[in-house]
């Protein structure tokens, strides 16, 4: 495994991709399945490197609060370390407190779920899924979020909308029935980009928020849920990941030109 230093590549104003193998192995660990995809060979553990000057990244709004645009809050960490707490009025010892950048090297973003005065409810990438906590506004940068993820597991498709419109809609490849794609809400939280785009994971890979709720650990990986590409297209449209959620390699190319972090993810029956 590398040690790179962990590092993050900004453009219009969104972070784009850490840089730290480390990255890879908690969440692309719980991806088997593929054709070279023995996620506890350390040649199946793909290290990260910066993307090429061509790569593009979305400019993100960073309208004020209250702003009438349509699509969700994303708060953007702004402090080294964040406070978590578990009711908004910040009395008491902190539930938790999270490392930013996060220990990928990435930003420490959240989907906001409510705003209260000074205070953001906000989904946490933490287990258990679902989890929920009370950030201070003052610790974070908002930024709005037009886009959203629908999953459909048994249909093998995954559907990108702006607002209401449908921009994307692609086959998919999901979890098997022993270790399957957890359901429920999620979003984006970092983006990798392995070193091989032909790899078992391909050009890129998202991290959801979310684990699998079978592995607890995978291969020195937390086991948390991807969207990524595959060295195997006879894969996709079938039940075969250790959860994770597979495309082909273009279509997760295409993606990254515009999905930034934040992104809402729904993962349906």
């Amino acid at each position: 495994m590398h040690t790179d230093t962990p590092t993050n590549v900004r453009r219009a104003g969104r972070p784009l991709v850490g840089r730290l193998a480390l990255a890879c192995c908690l969440f692309l660990a719980a991806c088997g399945g593929g054709a070279d995809d023995d996620a506890s060979s350390p040649s199946a553990v793909p290290t990260t490197a910066a993307p090429p000057q061509a790569q593009t990244a979305p400019t993100v709004s960073t309208a004020p609060p209250g702003t009438a645009e349509v699509g969700v809050l994303v708060a953007h960490a702004t402090v080294p370390t964040l406070e978590v707490f578990d009711a908004p009025d910040g009395t008491g010892a902190p539930a938790r407190a999270l490392a930013n950048p996060t220990e990928v090297g990435g930003p420490l973003v959240f989907l906001v779920e409510e705003e209260r005065d000074e205070w953001l409810h906000v989904l946490l990438p933490v287990r258990p899924n679902g989890s929920t906590g009370w950030i201070r506004r003052a610790d974070v940068e908002l930024r709005h979020n037009p886009y959203s993820i629908v999953v459909e597991l048994g249909a093998h498709r995954i559907t990108v909308s702006r607002a209401d419109e449908v921009v994307a809609q692609e086959p998919i490849g999901v979890g098997t029935g022993d270790t399957p794609t957890p359901g429920g809400r999620y979003y984006l939280k970092e983006l990798l980009r392995p070193p091989d785009p032909n790899g078992a994971y391909g050009p890129y890979a998202y991290g959801l928020s979310g684990f699998s709720e079978v592995l607890t650990s995978f291969a020195n990986g937390e086991g948390v849920i991807g969207i990524h590409g595959t060295n195997d297209p006879s894969s996709i449209g079938r039940d075969v990941s250790h959860g994770c959620i597979r495309l082909h390699n273009d279509a997760i190319t295409r993606l990254v030109e515009y999905l930034p972090l934040g992104t809402p993810v729904e993962i349906r029956a």
